[in-house]
């Protein structure tokens, strides 16, 4: 009886969402978002209008992953194991914490610890946690090409460089879910100023935003509950 009781009770912490407990989230409002979690830069991509047609993801992991998938609770859970294999754009390319400097010029390079690349692409994900659902404004600015995919959608596509690190041109509507969005950034850049930045509006303080502060991003999303076996989490698969 003792030993099926300490069973129950880890079955019962093991189905309890990592969001019940406390975590460093990222501030969100109006507050430029600074984590993210991000792919190893593309190179060599012949400039951001050639970069913007191609799907690097797919193209490297051989359909694994996508613009759109990565965006989703599945595809973003994937990232875990996934190489972007690409001989001929940078090798082989692999997810990880990117901190990026909100008010650097070329934070797409610097953030990958370059001083000023040129013809690259910029990959990074973040999930924003929303306690109901909502009708809110993006404000995304960029230099050059940037695109991004909410919720396995694209919500945004524009080829026209914002003007500064901090300027945006297009601020965007969307939707977000009650709990877990995924959202794709994908920028581009040919030569000069690289940079990606995002805030939601000043209304948005209550969104929570992961890679946390403490770099958690996989070990923060829901557990997965994989057929016939108990709820795991993202992270978990990760070290399997």
């Amino acid at each position: 009886m003792k030993k099926f009781t300490i069973f129950i009770t880890l079955v019962c912490v093991v189905m309890i969402s990592p969001m019940a407990f406390a975590q460093n989230w990222q501030p969100a409002g109006d507050n430029w978002i600074g984590k993210w979690w991000g792919l190893d830069l593309v190179t060599d991509t012949g400039g951001f209008n050639t970069s913007a047609t191609i799907d690097y993801l797919a193209e490297g992991t051989s359909g694994l992953i996508s613009n759109a998938s990565v965006s989703t609770r599945d595809g973003a859970g994937k990232t875990a194991n996934a190489i972007v294999s690409l001989p001929d754009n940078g090798g082989s390319l692999a997810w990880s914490i990117v901190d990026i400097n909100t008010e650097d010029q070329l934070n797409m390079s610097t953030s990958h610890g370059l001083a000023d690349g040129r013809d690259i692409t910029w990959h990074g994900l973040i999930v924003v946690i929303s306690p109901d659902e909502r009708t809110t404004v993006m404000h995304p600015a960029h230099d050059d090409y940037a695109q991004i995919w909410i919720n396995g959608e694209q919500v945004y596509d524009n080829s026209a460089w914002t003007g500064g690190v901090r300027e945006v041109t297009t601020p965007t509507e969307i939707q977000f879910k009650k709990g877990e969005n995924f959202l794709h950034y994908k920028c581009g850049e040919s030569g000069g100023a690289d940079y990606v930045n995002l805030r939601f509006e000043p209304t948005d303080t209550d969104l929570l935003i992961a890679p946390t502060k403490d770099n958690l991003f996989l070990d923060v999303l829901t557990p997965v509950e994989p057929q016939g076996k108990l709820a795991v989490r993202w992270a978990d698969l990760k070290r399997k």
